[in-house]
């Protein structure tokens, strides 16, 4: 199917689940799904490059960037009540060279108003130049000062996700020192929170965090440690600013266990990640954690790394998107029962390619990029 160039009148795309691995549930599963696409508006000749949704002060928000054909990047955000007419959001990188061409890869919505995270590679090592945008009081947003060394600097590792709750936005990410977090009130400026008891490497494991939500009246931040035998371990960490930090592991997995996306729940925190050869749902119930169910599994000749790329809940049901190591995939189902469903088009892994989720009660709107074109598909999940 070709994506380029996706008309406004496409008829939606009837897609039917099958049978993938999952704990607990083995018999054939089928749930139709009518995928619709909608174009998103880009300057002539330009493809869209999405990567990041949400739903915020009743609509949609994407975002992402525009590309040229010589592959000159600048930032974009798109928004939609509905989920099929999009219309551009005005940005003012201010005089930041490096925001001026960022990728928009993350966005958290706190009491209807947006925060977003971009980043763009350059300079003399190439390294990742990462800014935040924050929502004004007109509608559009605004990158926000820093300076170099609090996303950058020495101590730079990866600035990994941004997300908002009831008191600001969270960015979890990594730091020489381990897992850290970037906290902020409004959106800008944030605060680096590194070197923090129980969050960061300690001498016998190495932190990196990956993703985060507010739970329960505290933040929730997930990611992995690295044993003294290499082995990755799937943890979560609950606390606050400068900490302390609560850790847990999460069980499960001979090999291999990572935690990389958190979905919160009425019932509490569910994790999908990596578990041994194939993916993990895991969910936290009276202060313990429970591996779910397992579903998927690794492509064993993949030549790229296998990994989670969305998750969220809609309605009832889960739904995650995740890299096999070869191509992108989508799954649904209860927590304890994920099948395999076909994407609405094919997108394999590597370079600009990219493949997310994000819902709102029970729509869901996905996010393809085959380095082509961007696309949003959007569709209802039937309880």
């Amino acid at each position: 199917m070709k994506l380029r160039g996706v008309p406004a009148t496409m008829l939606g795309v009837a897609v039917a689940a099958g049978l993938s691995g999952c704990g607990g549930h083995h018999e054939p599963a089928e749930a139709a799904l009518s995928w619709r696409a909608a174009p998103l508006p880009a300057p002539a000749g330009d493809r869209a490059m999405v990567r990041g949704a949400t739903w915020c002060g009743g609509r949609w928000v994407v975002v992402g960037a525009t590309a040229d054909p010589r592959g000159r990047t600048r930032p974009a955000v798109w928004a939609s009540a509905d989920g099929k007419r999009w219309a551009t959001l005005r940005l003012d990188p201010g005089d930041d060279y490096y925001a001026a061409r960022a990728i928009l890869g993350s966005v958290g919505c706190a009491h209807g108003r947006l925060a977003v995270l971009g980043a763009k590679s350059g300079g003399a090592h190439g390294n990742p130049r990462t800014a935040t945008w924050r929502q004004l009081n007109d509608g559009s947003l605004a990158a926000g000062p820093a300076r170099f060394e609090l996303y950058g600097g020495p101590s730079a590792v990866a600035v990994s996700r941004l997300v908002g709750g009831p008191r600001g936005y969270l960015i979890a990410g990594t730091r020489a020192s381990g897992a850290a977090v970037w906290t902020s009130p409004t959106g800008s400026p944030f605060r680096l929170h590194e070197g923090t008891r129980g969050l960061a490497s300690t001498s016998r494991v190495r932190t990196q965090a990956l993703d985060a939500a507010w739970l329960r009246g505290e933040w929730t931040v997930i990611g992995d440690s690295i044993d003294r035998t290499g082995r990755l371990i799937a943890t979560a960490w609950t606390g606050s600013g400068d900490g302390p930090w609560r850790p847990a592991r999460l069980p499960g997995g001979s090999t291999i266990t990572t935690a990389e996306r958190l979905v919160p729940t009425a019932a509490g925190p569910l994790v999908v990640g990596v578990d041994d050869g194939g993916f993990g749902v895991w969910s936290e119930r009276g202060g313990g954690w429970t591996l779910e169910s397992t579903f998927g599994r690794v492509d064993p000749g993949a030549t790229s790394a296998a990994y989670v790329s969305g998750a969220a809940l809609a309605g009832s049901r889960l739904v995650a998107t995740y890299s096999d190591g070869e191509r992108y995939r989508f799954a649904l189902g209860p927590p304890d029962g994920l099948v395999e469903a076909a994407l609405p088009a094919p997108v394999t892994v590597g370079g600009d390619r990219s493949v997310t989720v994000a819902t709102h009660g029970s729509e869901l709107l996905l996010l393809t990029d085959t380095g082509r074109q961007g696309v949003v598909w959007l569709t209802r999940i039937q309880r």
